[in-house]
């Protein structure tokens, strides 16, 4: 059986190959459907187990406004609102050429779908690509066309991938399904291959020729790193670890409690539209004037009433006549309070904390739809970041090693960082944040390397020392040391100096003791120093008095006070030591 559609014909979707695989398939299907608002036939079987058939008529369509899965999901995941910074530790220029090719290729718009799924969905795989002309293609993969397999070394790391994909076979132009193979998992023998699968989800005939163009597996196999060893071109992220490649029915109850929360939703939209009014009745009397109005089924007796108009009733047989009414058939605003509630609840079991959800359209009382505060999804960007950055990291890696086999460039394969930006601030929380970090450092609680990290985090602490004494230079150093000590107005407000060499920091951040050293003076320290070097030249000092001053008080290195005294102290004396009158006795 197949479907035909604008002349083409696409056959039916092959099953699963296994029960566990089927049952995880259509879970995750259910899921990627809430997911993307296609889930009204979900919705329809929902309902129809929760009531009656003969009921079902009268409430009508069901509504899809109440989808707390999607709502909450699409808010948790706010890691990529603003495009995260890429960075290399041997300097952003080795990074440039990844960071052009990535943003060329729309990576980060994309994450900003991906990281929905990847958290809707527990897992979801990027499939990516790289051309000759160096152009990167990023192509998100559901788990429900995934086989996966791993090494128990690393469970959670697929070493043999299988995706059930639709193709067109370029010789005849037929729609087929396949099985793409790729596996590594044999690092003598790795190999990618195509294989027609059947309705039953079981391998056919191997036609990798039709659509490689040839065989690409053994020496032959062209996903290759630096050092000659095979790797995927694919990488499955993971919405939290878990020492395994699934965790597909994490957060089932969400699921099935957020389909419950639009059957009760659909509830009260019947309710509103159908019994939110007082019930009017007659008994022993007929209307006067009663016509017949509509057509079809809708066709009923009535008469055209306005504020101005009388009504005429007459008797009918001998009962007594009666005019009355009934009260509303249910409190729409208690049910749609309790149906809030019931929202509110599914959120919770979603992970969200109850004092980060809020209301929109209404006081929290009587709201309709739930939001996430800031805070809480600041909370969720740094819960989530882990699992993210390491599935970013490797997709950066895979695309270098994809750029250099591709265009033959000697792009770094290894070693990117990446910096998320977090959800900007109210002004009191970053005057909160600021003060706090201020006083963890006054304390001695903190360094200023760890406060760097903590408002940056993803770089290496090596990098963000480097940063600091960037920072420290470029405040401190406006004159040089030449200038600053030798007169022409150096005072407190005349700038700093740089004095000796920057020291040598290893990738771990830790700084070597043997290596050289930087000392950066401020202009008051760049005064005080240039009065040691005058004292000196007075004769008011021994010159080494003088550079052991310079040295313990300012921490210069001795061969740099040597330099910095020169030859006060060696024959030099200040002409005004010289021109000094002398005493007499």
């Amino acid at each position: 059986m197949a479907l035909s559609l604008l002349a083409s014909t696409y056959p039916t979707r092959p099953a699963a190959p296994t029960a566990e695989d089927s049952s995880r398939w259509d879970h995750t299907s259910l899921r990627l459907r809430m997911l993307a608002g296609r889930w009204s036939e979900d919705l329809e079987r929902a309902v129809a187990m929760h009531i009656d058939p003969s009921r079902q008529e009268a409430w009508g369509v069901p509504d899809l406004s109440s989808n707390v899965f999607r709502s909450v999901t699409k808010q948790l995941s706010c890691l990529y609102d603003r495009p995260p910074v890429l960075d290399h530790p041997d300097g952003a220029e080795l990074a440039a050429p990844l960071v052009d090719a990535v943003g060329a290729a729309g990576l980060w718009p994309l994450m900003t779908r991906m990281g929905t799924w990847v958290i809707g969905c527990r897992e979801y795989g990027m499939r990516v690509h790289a051309t000759e002309s160096g152009e990167l293609l990023y192509r998100p993969v559901s788990p429900d066309r995934l086989i996966l397999g791993a090494t128990s070394e690393r469970p959670d790391v697929p070493v043999y991938v299988k995706e059930l994909r639709l193709r067109k076979r370029p010789s005849t132009g037929a729609m087929e399904w396949t099985w793409n193979v790729l596996d590594i998992s044999q690092p003598a023998y790795p190999y990618e291959r195509v294989l027609l699968a059947d309705a039953r989800g079981e391998e056919g005939e191997d036609v990798t020729f039709a659509y490689l163009g040839g065989m690409n597996e053994g020496e032959g196999y062209s996903y290759r790193d630096s050092t000659g060893a095979p790797v995927l071109p694919f990488v499955l992220y993971h919405a939290e670890a878990h020492a395994g490649l699934w965790d597909a029915y994490n957060g089932a109850e969400v699921v099935s409690g957020s389909l419950t929360a639009a059957v009760l939703f659909s509830f009260f939209v019947h309710v509103a539209r159908d019994a939110s009014w007082p019930q009017r009745y007659a008994v022993g009397v007929t209307v006067a004037g009663l016509g017949v109005e509509g057509s079809g089924k809708a066709r009923r007796r009535g008469v055209s009433t306005d504020p101005a108009s009388i009504l005429m009733f007459q008797p009918a047989g001998d009962l007594q006549p009666q005019l009355g009414q009934f009260t509303a058939g249910a409190d729409t605003a208690g049910l749609l309070e309790s149906v809030s509630s019931f929202e509110h609840r599914v959120a919770e079991a979603a992970g969200v904390s109850p004092a980060d959800i809020q209301r929109r359209g209404g006081t929290a009382q009587s709201g309709y739809a739930i939001a996430i505060s800031r805070s809480g999804q600041r909370e969720a960007q740094r819960k989530y970041e882990p699992q993210f950055r390491a599935g970013d990291v490797e997709l950066l890696r895979i695309s270098a090693i994809l750029l250099n086999r591709a265009t033959g460039s000697s792009l770094p394969e290894t070693g990117y960082t990446i910096r998320y930006q977090s959800i900007p601030m109210s002004d009191a929380e970053r005057d909160s944040a600021r003060k706090d970090l201020l006083e963890k450092i006054e304390a001695g609680l903190m360094s200023k390397v760890d406060a760097y990290l903590e408002l940056h985090p993803g770089i290496t602490r090596k990098r963000a020392l480097e940063e600091l004494q960037r920072i420290k230079l470029e405040e401190s150093a406006t004159i040089p040391v030449a200038a600053a000590l030798g007169g022409g107005g150096a005072g407190p407000a005349a700038g700093g100096a740089i004095i000796g060499d920057a020291p040598t920091i290893d990738e771990e951040g830790n700084i070597d003791p043997g290596s050289g050293e930087t000392v950066v003076l401020n202009g008051a320290q760049v005064t005080a120093a240039q009065g040691i070097v005058t004292a000196v030249a007075l004769g008011e000092l021994p010159r080494d008095s003088g550079i052991s001053m310079l040295v313990e008080f300012f921490g210069i290195p001795f061969e740099a006070a040597n330099r910095i005294m020169g030859t006060v102290g060696l024959g030099f004396t200040a002409a005004s030591a010289m021109s000094a009158p002398t005493s007499t006795e």
